[in-house]
């Protein structure tokens, strides 16, 4: 399972604290299809370089195809360095690294590119709302 996932266990009212968690552990079968588009808000957006913007789930789905298809072996390993829930509860900006080789480090220009996703909260549940990455330049 791709876990692009909200740790609700660690979600506590009074702190007002979410730990969102991405793909560690890589596991290749996890690339599903429908398991990443059940992460996505049913209005959220993607906007990742060298690609259009992407809104909703038939062009966030296609997006990814196209990502699969370049990459068939896709690595993804997200390295959150800032994490922020809003003081309603209903939204959240997760900030940090995504890594594209098993070991890649920061200064690794090739392999690390920066990311931020702004979720939000779709039946009780977090979804993506946005998803954007860039290279380190």
């Amino acid at each position: 399972m791709f876990r692009w996932q909200v740790d609700q266990a660690i979600l506590a009212e009074e702190d007002r604290v979410v730990v969102i968690r991405f793909g560690h552990d890589w596991d290749p079968t996890c690339m599903a299809m429908d398991e990443v588009m059940k992460f996505y808000a049913t209005d959220g957006s993607v906007v990742w370089p060298d690609q259009p913007p992407a809104k909703g789930h038939k062009e966030i789905r296609a997006s990814w195809e196209a990502i699969f298809k370049a990459a068939p072996d896709m690595y993804l390993d997200f390295e959150p360095t800032h994490i922020e829930v809003a003081s309603g509860g209903e939204m959240a900006s997760d900030f940090g690294l995504v890594h594209f080789a098993k070991g890649a480090k920061p200064e690794d220009r090739q392999n690390t590119a920066k990311y931020l996703v702004v979720w939000k909260r779709e039946h009780g549940a977090w979804k993506v709302f946005y998803d954007c990455w860039n290279w380190n330049a």
